[in-house]
């Protein structure tokens, strides 16, 4: 009787199992007909496709010393476009993306201030540098200035224009980097200068 009734029992997993794999199966193949079906809607881009895309950009970033506990600013203005600092994140051309106080409210060591265009536009461009507040330990701090250009045809960045300077008196600012881009995106040869001309003041 124990026989049979195990018997019984070993048919009815036999038949769930059978079952369960059937509408496991009969699912899987449903949702496959289906992504079959939607493929030609779905508005799949290839790499080459993204690249191609204006995601162009001029790319300013200033660095200064990390166990430093100063507040530098970086300002940056484009073509057509007014200063872009601190206190004034976002322009038509560029974005101020990082606003570094030195030690004050910052959990990492670096010092670094980053501003970014969206696109890139034929004219002057320029980067100016604030010393807001000094460190009383130090007497002069060095900064450094890149300048990296992104072009809608290439698929990494390439820097351009690097000067160091150094900052002493608190409140003051320097024009670090002036240059000039073309129609292509090429540095125009002879405009790279550090002509003093204030952004703060400009505003």
């Amino acid at each position: 009787m124990h026989d049979s009734f195990n018997e019984l029992n070993a048919i009815d997993d036999d038949q769930s199992n059978t079952v369960f794999r059937d509408v496991t199966l009969l699912a899987l193949s449903g949702f496959v007909a289906i992504v079959l079906l939607l493929l030609p809607w779905l508005n799949l881009k290839t790499k080459q496709e993204l690249i191609k895309e204006p995601v162009g950009s001029v790319i300013i970033e200033l660095f200064w010393p990390k166990d430093i506990d100063a507040d530098l600013d970086l300002w940056v203005k484009g073509p057509n476009d007014g200063p872009v600092g601190y206190s004034k994140p976002s322009g038509v051309v560029f974005n101020l993306l990082r606003d570094d106080r030195g030690l004050t409210g910052d959990y990492t060591p670096l010092n670094y201030e980053i501003s970014f265009t969206r696109g890139i536009s034929p004219g002057e461009y320029q980067a100016n540098v604030h010393l807001f507040k000094h460190d009383a330990n130090r007497s002069k701090i060095q900064a450094t200035v890149s300048a990296s250009l992104v072009t809608p045809d290439r698929e990494y960045r390439k820097q351009i224009l690097e000067k160091s300077i150094y900052l002493i008196k608190e409140g003051k600012e320097k024009t670090v980097l002036r240059f000039k881009l073309d129609n292509n995106f090429k540095l125009i040869s002879g405009s790279v200068n550090s002509l003093r001309k204030s952004l703060i003041g400009g505003m």
